[in-house]
Parts: structure tokens; sequence; C-alpha cells
């Protein structure tokens, strides 16, 4: 593991609102940093992707959209 020193200019009440909630920890920044850094792949991912869908031709129709969700569903339902 690496150290990293990091100093934050933040409101009083940012402040005082992340310890109470237990955030300014090691463990919870380092966390919050992992979640925000796959936030961010997968926003990067989804953009990629729906430029990939807008350069489809033909396009979908919505009918055509919704028919593919319910067959996914379907396809996904958990088995009783």
């Amino acid at each position: 593991m690496t150290t990293v020193d990091v100093t934050l200019s933040l409101p009083e009440e940012l402040v005082e609102q992340a310890k109470s909630a237990g955030v300014l920890t090691d463990e919870r920044v380092a966390a919050l940093l992992e979640a925000e850094i796959k936030r961010q792949i997968n926003a990067r991912r989804f953009q990629a992707t729906l430029q990939q869908l807008r350069a489809v031709d033909p396009s979908l129709t919505q009918e055509e959209i919704d028919d593919e969700i319910e067959a996914y569903h379907d396809e996904n339902k958990p088995q009783n």
C-alpha cells in the first residue's frame, strides 16, 4: 500500500457531516475513490455503446426495443 498525503479545502459543514457519517477514514475515502473510478469507467463505456447504437442503421423502433427488453427479462427470470 502507498501512503499519499492529500490536503483538501472543504466547507466546515461538509467536514462535520463527513466525520459524522464516518467517511473521513482511509478505508472509506479509498472506497469512495474506487466507486468514482468505476462510475467514470462505466459512464465512458455507456457513451461508447450509445455511439455504437446510434450508428446502427436502420434504427430500431420503440416497439422493437420493448420486445428485446421483454425477451431479455424472460430469459433471465429466476427459476422457481
